[in-house]
């Protein structure tokens, strides 16, 4: 058996999936996902979770909407967040490479899926076959830039594929918020 280096791994990668919090190192995270495809011809899928409401955002709809408004929250409103996050990462991805730069080329996919974060960024991996994790360090709410953010933490911890976690606390002074 013939042992493959991390580097040698990376190389043969086909299918990146993108998963990112739309936070303030968008920008830069863009930057690496559209080199690592470029090098390897590989295709990106991106990837936003949106985290169910808890018990508190139940609270509050119970206690200020009607039943019917409630039921029409239910059928229509969650498809309408997906859809409107997902415009907004494509109108991000328009930005960011307005310059002529190819980076949406290597774009296949940009998904949008409510759930828990760790839980669905694996699934979605599996279910589209990546051959290459990329995420932040952390998200733009972690406190201690030098610690790993929890999602992170546990992807790298139980991914079945190589994970290229991008370090955000150098480069935290180059990115520019995403309105």
């Amino acid at each position: 058996m013939v042992a493959l280096d991390a580097s040698a791994e990376v190389n043969m990668s086909q299918t990146i999936l993108f998963a990112t919090d739309l936070g303030v190192h968008t920008s830069y995270l863009l930057h690496h996902v559209n080199a690592l495809a470029a090098e390897r011809s590989a295709r990106v899928i991106v990837l936003h979770v949106i985290e169910p409401p808890g018990q508190l955002g139940d609270a509050v709809v119970k206690a200020y909407l009607s039943d019917e408004c409630q039921h029409e929250l239910e059928q229509s409103g969650i498809e309408r967040i997906i859809d409107g996050v997902k415009d907004r990462i494509v109108t991000v991805l328009e930005d960011e490479f307005l310059d002529g730069n190819p980076g949406l080329a290597g774009v296949r996919d940009v998904r949008v899926v409510t759930g828990k974060p760790v839980e669905v960024i694996l699934e979605q991996a599996n279910k589209s076959g990546a051959d290459l994790l990329v995420l932040g360090s952390h998200s733009h709410e972690n406190q201690n830039p030098h610690m790993l953010g929890s999602v992170t933490a546990r992807v790298l911890q139980m991914s079945r594929i190589p994970v290229f976690m991008v370090p955000l606390t150098r480069h935290s002074h180059l990115t520019a918020g995403i309105a």
